[in-house]
C-alpha cells in the first residue's frame, strides 16, 4: 500500500486539488438545507482560507482604487491651488487697480481746482533709499515740457520742486531737504514765515515768526507765492512746538507737512513757459485743455 501511495502520489494529490473546489462547491450549495459531518468539514477548514483570500483581493482592489483616487484628487489639488493662486493675483490687481483710479480721479480734481495753473501728472518712480532722504523721482521730463525749478504738488499740499531733469525722467528736492526755503503764510492770522528743510521727512522748521505774532499749535501755513516757485495758497504743513523766547525778535517752531512723502505714487508738476511764466513765479500760463489734461493719464508713467 505504501509503494502504491508513493507510485501515485502525485495523480491522487491533483486529484484531491480537483476534488477540493467540487466538495466546496457541494457545501456552498447545501448551506440552505442541512449539513452533513463532512459538509461540515469542508465548510470549517475552507472558510478561513476563503476568507484571507477574499480579503487579501478586496486589499489589492481597495489599494489599486485608493492609488488611482489619490492620484486625481492630488492632480485636483494642484489644478485648485494654481486657480486658488491666479484669483488672489487678479483680486490683488483689481484693488490695486481701483486704489489707482481713485488717486488719479483725486488729481484731476485737484487739477480742476487749481486752474488757470497749467500741470502734468507724474509718476513716483523711485525714492532716496535713506529714511532722511530728500529726493524722488517721477517719471516727466523736459519732453513733457518739465524744467527745473518747477513746482511739484499733491492734493494734499507741496512737494518740492525740480532739481534735475532729463528727457523722460526729473529728479525732485523735497521741501525738507536742507536745501528748501519755501515762504509761508498763516491762514489765521495772515503772518509770514519761512519754512525751512531740516532733511528729515517728516518735519521741518519755522524760521523769521516775529514773536509778537499770534502763532499757535496746529495753525495751517499756506504758500505765500511772490517770487517763490509755487503758487499761491497751497498747503505746506501745520505748526508744532512754538516756544516764544523771553528775547529776541523770532519765536521757535518746527512744521509737521500736509504731505505723506514715503507714500506718495503720483504728483502734479506745475508746467511754464518761459515767455510766459505762472503767477508765483511772474504771471499765467495757458491752461490745458481737458482732453489733454485726460490723455496725460494714458502716456505710460506706471513705475
Amino acid at each position: 500500500m505504501r509503494s502504491f501511495f508513493k507510485r501515485y502520489r502525485e495523480p491522487i494529490f491533483v486529484a484531491l486539488l480537483l476534488a477540493a473546489p467540487f466538495l466546496v462547491f457541494v457545501a456552498k450549495a447545501r448551506r440552505g438545507a442541512s449539513l452533513n459531518p463532512l459538509d461540515k468539514a469542508v465548510v470549517l477548514l475552507t472558510a478561513p482560507v476563503e476568507h484571507a483570500i477574499t480579503a487579501a483581493a478586496f486589499g489589492v482592489i481597495d489599494a489599486w482604487k485608493g492609488y488611482i483616487w489619490l492620484h486625481g484628487v492630488r492632480e485636483e489639488n494642484e489644478t485648485l491651488r494654481r486657480d486658488l493662486s491666479r484669483e488672489h493675483a487678479l483680486a490683488q490687481r483689481s484693488q490695486e487697480l481701483l486704489a489707482e483710479n481713485q488717486r488719479l480721479k483725486g488729481l484731476l480734481d485737484f487739477a480742476d481746482k487749481q486752474r488757470p495753473l497749467r500741470m502734468t501728472p507724474a509718476a513716483v518712480i523711485a525714492v532716496g533709499a535713506s529714511p532722511h532722504s530728500h529726493t524722488l523721482r517721477i517719471a516727466r521730463g523736459t519732453n513733457d515740457g518739465v524744467q527745473r525749478g518747477a513746482a511739484v504738488i499733491a492734493p494734499d499740499g507741496i512737494v518740492g520742486t525740480v532739481a534735475q531733469t532729463t528727457a523722460g525722467y526729473s529728479d525732485v528736492q523735497l521741501i525738507t531737504s536742507p536745501l528748501s526755503a519755501v515762504p509761508a503764510l498763516s491762514q489765521r492770522t495772515r503772518s509770514r514765515s519761512t519754512v525751512k528743510g531740516i532733511g528729515d521727512i517728516t518735519r521741518g522748521r519755522l524760521e523769521y515768526a516775529l514773536r509778537s505774532d499770534d502763532l499757535q499749535d496746529g495753525d495751517l501755513l499756506l504758500t505765500a507765492g511772490g517770487s517763490g516757485s509755487f503758487p499761491k495758497g497751497l498747503h505746506i504743513g501745520r505748526v508744532t512746538n512754538v516756544q516764544r523766547r523771553a528775547t529776541g525778535m523770532f519765536l521757535s517752531s518746527e512744521l509737521l507737512p500736509s504731505v505723506d512723502f514715503s507714500r506718495l505714487d503720483e504728483v502734479m508738476v506745475v508746467i511754464t513757459d518761459l515767455e510766459a511764466p505762472l503767477e508765483g513765479a511772474g504771471g499765467l500760463a495757458t491752461p490745458l485743455p481737458a482732453a489733454a489734461g485726460s490723455a496725460a493719464f494714458g502716456t505710460g508713467t506706471g513705475r
